[in-house]
């Protein structure tokens, strides 16, 4: 009996370690959700975008699995708002980066959509209940609204501030425009961890990342060969009035001397924030873009050359 009792408390003693040798040998590939500081990196640094940790608050994780999880969260964003000559504004650039702005325009031919908002402008936006707010956090939360598929006023559109900026800074009236934004993500886990595969503003369809930035990139690509066709004219008629090319390896000497006379519009930076590039000798130039990889002498790389 006393041998008998012993087992019993010999075993019971065992059980615990029973119970960390089974949680040692479980599958590698047992559930581990998304945690909300993993989903605030992988929206801090999606595909196009590097946001700062405090521009992102995790609001909801749903749907979650080892590989898969939907996020919502408030994300804070920067816009640029111009005036036209006639008086209407629109959203013009978002800030996606540090010193990186992107044309609304742009994103908008790329998602095949419009980023017009003519009921924003008339005299008296179509707000309700919003009487006591200044017309233009008004106007820019209208503009925003139709921009991004929310039907203001509403929670997932949240003006912080609005600077205008001085004339003498700017060509033409225009804004700085601070605003939380309510953004669904789709996440995948993969080999790289998490990573945003695809987003979603108001009552706006689902949106894939990377064929929008392929998208976005096709749309640079054309900006960057008209912007090196422009140089190319001016260097053109520059060599038919001087009989040589600029020479120089520096395309802000370039620049310098063919604007204002040969180019009235100075062209310095390509649609991925990164100088254009020159080579040029009395008989021939090389323009270049280092595309969107930012590198140079790879595969898309925008080239155009003259030469005898």
């Amino acid at each position: 009996m006393i041998f008998h009792t012993g087992s019993k408390i010999r075993a019971a003693s065992f059980l615990p370690l029973l119970a960390l040798c089974a949680l040692a040998l479980a599958p590698a590939n047992a559930r581990a959700d998304l945690s909300a500081k993993q989903a605030r990196k992988a929206i801090t640094h999606m595909t196009g975008f590097e946001l700062t940790n405090g521009a992102v608050r995790v609001k909801t994780i749903s749907n979650t699995s080892a590989t898969a999880a939907e996020v919502s969260a408030e994300i804070r964003t920067v816009f640029k708002f111009e005036q036209d000559k006639q008086g209407s504004w629109r959203v013009a650039e978002i800030r996606t980066g540090q010193d990186r702005w992107e044309d609304i325009n742009l994103l908008a031919t790329a998602l095949k959509t419009q980023a017009a908002a003519n009921e924003c402008n008339a005299p008296d936006p179509p707000f309700r209940g919003a009487a006591a707010l200044d017309p233009s956090v008004k106007r820019a939360r209208c503009l925003l609204g139709s921009l991004l598929g929310v039907e203001v006023p509403s929670d997932a559109i949240r003006i912080q501030e609005v600077d205008p900026m001085p004339i003498p800074l700017a060509s033409q009236a225009s804004a700085v425009v601070v605003a939380w934004l309510r953004v669904d993500t789709r996440l995948l886990n993969g080999p790289k961890g998490w990573q945003v595969t695809e987003l979603r503003t108001g009552n706006r369809e689902w949106v894939i990342v990377d064929p929008l930035v392929a998208a976005v990139n096709e749309e640079k690509k054309k900006q960057a060969r008209a912007d090196l066709e422009s140089i190319a004219k001016a260097l053109e008629q520059f060599h038919r009035d001087r009989g040589s090319y600029v020479v120089s390896d520096r395309q802000a000497v370039v620049i310098d001397q063919l604007n204002p006379r040969y180019l009235p519009q100075v062209v310095r930076i390509d649609p991925w924030h990164q100088a254009y590039k020159y080579m040029g000798e009395r008989d021939r130039f090389t323009l270049r873009s280092i595309g969107p990889d930012g590198k140079e002498n790879t595969p898309d790389d925008i080239i155009l050359s003259q030469s005898p």
